[in-house]
């Protein structure tokens, strides 16, 4: 019996430490770790607080309507129709011209302020011309989606919007699997498991031959791989809807910001240009409205390699020159 004590209170006593030691990370990862702009904490926020499981698989998740958070240092509103926009009808009005915008979290303007998104600046430049219909651009960007989950969802509910052109905002991470929801307490609660988990996956993959970032880029777009298989199914289901509607297709590719000179997914490129060539629809690579710029000038900051303010002021001029200048698209601009 003395022996029995002694084991329970042995693991009494080292269960309180760990629940000390828990309870104390947690309180120094909330309150000397997280100064908003941590960004795997961020992200980890904004999973809780934007975004709910979709109720099609396929579209993986959706963001919470009419909801908002302060996200890497941004203000982020959601509106009824589950998008970072503006209110808007989903009749379209009259004398309107509408440009649905499909991505990621690229589109939907990670860590910038909404006025400062592709979307809402380029529908500014837009109406600064005298055009004769109002343009109205609609960023239906979801954070962690791939093109698949892109076009299944704008299959569902965004044609419901009646687009006139819809740009597909691609980025070099969009042909992985669809995400699935975490089924770890500790990883949908725990702001401490989130951070030391993930700086510990960081170290081991540096030191213990983890892929690099660019080879595990690469390894997507080899012809076996699944999620580059279903990306392409995909793009060629948008391609023929848009087709079948007369709707204006348009693929927009976005670079990955790390190194400009050489640039190392130059073949990723190609293999995107040539999709879009099969299936006729309109390709810009956005590399040479960026390229001239030191990368990091570029990020949101230097954990944080998504396109800042000053990034997105660079692309949405591009895009809408491009836009206007293709004759496919010029009738309907």
């Amino acid at each position: 019996m003395r022996k029995l004590q002694d084991i329970f209170i042995s693991i009494l006593v080292l269960s309180i430490v760990i629940l000390c030691c828990f309870v104390g990370s947690e309180i120094f990862v909330r309150t000397v770790i997280d100064d908003g702009m941590e960004y795997n904490l961020e992200m980890w926020k904004y999973a809780r607080k934007l975004k709910r499981v979709s109720e099609d698989p396929n579209q993986g998740h959706k963001h919470i309507s009419s909801r908002s958070a302060l996200l890497m240092g941004a203000e982020v509103s959601i509106n009824s129709h589950g998008h970072r926009n503006k209110e808007t009808p989903i009749t379209k009005p009259s004398n309107t011209i509408r440009v649905v915008m499909l991505g990621d979290s690229l589109t939907f303007g990670w860590g910038v302020p909404a006025e400062d998104t592709v979307s809402e600046q380029l529908e500014v430049l837009f109406n600064n011309d005298e055009n004769k219909k109002a343009v109205e651009v609609i960023n239906t960007g979801i954070g962690n989606t791939n093109t698949e989950m892109q076009v299944n969802r704008f299959l569902a509910d965004e044609v419901a919007f009646s687009p006139d052109v819809v740009v597909l905002n691609y980025f070099i991470n969009d042909a992985e699997p669809i995400p699935r929801p975490t089924k770890s307490l500790l990883m949908k609660y725990s702001a401490s498991y989130v951070f030391f988990s993930l700086r510990l996956a960081s170290v081991g993959r540096m030191f213990f031959g983890g892929k690099q970032w660019y080879e595990y880029y690469l390894d997507l777009y080899q012809d076996q791989e699944v999620g580059w298989q279903r990306t392409k199914s995909s793009f060629q289901k948008l391609s023929e809807y848009c087709r079948s509607k007369g709707i204006k297709l348009v693929l927009v590719n976005y670079p990955e910001l790390h190194q400009f000179n050489p640039y190392p997914f130059t073949s990723v490129t190609q293999k995107l240009e040539k999709l879009a060539v099969q299936e006729s629809v309109p390709f810009l690579d956005l590399l040479p409205a960026l390229q001239e710029q030191k990368e990091d000038s570029l990020w949101v900051n230097q954990q944080d390699q998504h396109p800042n303010s000053l990034a997105c002021r660079l692309i949405s001029p591009a895009i809408r020159e491009f836009l206007e200048k293709n004759s496919a698209l010029k009738t309907s601009l």
